[in-house]
Formats: structure tokens, C-alpha cells, sequence
């Protein structure tokens, strides 16, 4: 594993848990990392920030998670993906978004 693959599973990791852990703050240093460290934005988007959000909407359908907890975590989900569209979209020029959903073209 290069330097370049152990800064990104490394960000990918923050990505998810700042999600899971309710934190906007890491969510936003996590995007920033991203785009000054050049590695794709969305593969940080695909494997961390929604990654963390489908380990919420696990834990809220084994009860272990409430609907506020789902409201909380697609906010600071929102925070990184915000900062990374921008990048996400330049990098990708084939695609589009449409809301937080994004087509390859």
C-alpha cells in the first residue's frame, strides 16, 4: 500500500465515523484533507460519508438508533459532501449531480 492509498483509506475512515459520531467539525476537515490531499472526492463521498450513513440506518432498524439520530448524521453527512461537490463535479466532468446523487455519463 502506497502513501497516496494509506491517506485515503485513512480519510475514508474519518469520513465515516465524523458520520456516525455525529460530528460536523470532523466532516469538514475531513472534505478540506480531501481536496488539498488531490485523492478523488467521491470516493470519499461513496466509501466514507455514505458508508457512515448506512451504518446509522442499520442501527436504526435494530433499534439502536432513533430517527433524530438518522436527522443528526445526514446533517454532518451533508457538511463534507457540500465541501466535496465542488471538487467531485471538476474532477468528473462526465458527470452530474442531481441533489446528493450523482451520474456518470
Amino acid at each position: 500500500m502506497n502513501e497516496n492509498d494509506s491517506t485515503k483509506r485513512e480519510l475514508i475512515n474519518k469520513a465515516k465515523n465524523s458520520v456516525i459520531n455525529f460530528n460536523d467539525a470532523e466532516a469538514t476537515n475531513v472534505a478540506m484533507e480531501t481536496i488539498r490531499s488531490g485523492i478523488d472526492p467521491v470516493d470519499i463521498i461513496e466509501e466514507g460519508f455514505i458508508e457512515g450513513m448506512k451504518t446509522i440506518g442499520d442501527g436504526f432498524e435494530s433499534g439502536k438508533m432513533s430517527l433524530m439520530d438518522i436527522l443528526t448524521a445526514s446533517k454532518t453527512m451533508n457538511k463534507g459532501i457540500s465541501l466535496l461537490k465542488p471538487a467531485a463535479i471538476s474532477a468528473h466532468e462526465d458527470s452530474c449531480f442531481f441533489g446528493n446523487l450523482m451520474l456518470s455519463l
